[in-house]
């Protein structure tokens, strides 16, 4: 099959350092009738903590329930940027055969191709897609508070949301007076890394929304937010059943989560033999 730009899949090859886990689109959409799906994939990411006995557990369990997904089902993926595809798109990447797995590139000659472990031949007719850059200018970045006196520091304030973290600071900073008090409501949440790093994410995440439900003014500024794929919780009727049923399942789940991310986490940070 030849697409738009007149290239065959066979005449791509594709340098992947690492292998990325992926968010299923379907699971990301905002509007009301889509806050059931997005309330099972949060039931489902709280069951899958609460029952995992390892990180690797925690991510074949998301797997298992369609929560993640993953570009090669042979290849453990080391990254976990919030990434997020179609299950077409994924299809449509899964057609291309010529992957490389050999770190990042060194450097690109007229014949070749020089790899962190390894090299490839070079050829004029072929497309390389080098998926070598880091797509968070602020990963390496050590975090610190978004309020500083004149100073506004961007960071994400919820788990994979950077364009609804901005409007949610905008709106701190117009409807609270004090650094103190905006940074409390803004505290930050790690930058995307690694799975482990996800779980730090989601240690971080969780308590948030509990927070913030104690605010009032807060949650009726999320209800009014298009921005807040959550903002439909507001309206939830009692005949909506599927969205009450997975509301229950995270709240049941959302505690035992918790204890299980402190354990997990305590696991991966302790030193190696």
């Amino acid at each position: 099959a030849m697409d738009a730009a007149g290239l065959t899949v066979d005449q791509i090859r594709w340098i992947i350092p690492r292998d990325s886990w992926l968010y299923d689109r379907a699971t990301f959409q905002p509007g009301r009738e889509n806050l059931g799906t997005l309330l099972s994939l949060m039931a489902d990411q709280v069951e899958a903590l609460a029952e995992a006995e390892s990180v690797d557990d925690v991510f074949a369990r998301l797997e298992a329930k369609g929560a993640v997904l993953r570009l090669d089902p042979a290849v453990k993926p080391t990254m976990h940027h919030c990434a997020i595809v179609s299950r077409a798109e994924l299809a449509s990447l899964r057609r291309i055969g010529n992957v490389v797995r050999l770190g990042r590139v060194r450097r690109i000659e007229a014949d070749r191709i020089v790899l962190e472990q390894g090299e490839i031949p070079a050829s004029a007719d072929t497309v390389y897609v080098n998926c070598t850059a880091c797509a968070f200018a602020f990963t390496n970045r050590p975090p610190r508070p978004i309020f500083e006196g004149r100073r506004i520091t961007l960071q994400w304030t919820r788990n994979c949301s950077p364009t609804f973290s901005a409007a949610f600071i905008a709106h701190v900073e117009a409807a609270y007076a004090s650094d103190a008090e905006k940074n409390e409501i803004c505290t930050v949440i790690p930058t995307p890394t690694d799975p482990v790093g996800w779980l730090r994410i989601m240690a971080a995440d969780i308590p948030k929304a509990l927070q913030w439900a104690e605010r009032p003014e807060l949650m009726a500024w999320l209800a009014r937010s298009r921005l807040d794929l959550f903002a439909g919780l507001a309206t939830i009727k009692e005949t909506d059943v599927r969205e009450l049923a997975e509301l229950s399942r995270y709240r049941r789940n959302v505690e035992p989560a918790m204890g299980r991310l402190k354990v997990l986490l305590a696991e991966s940070d302790a030193p190696r033999a």
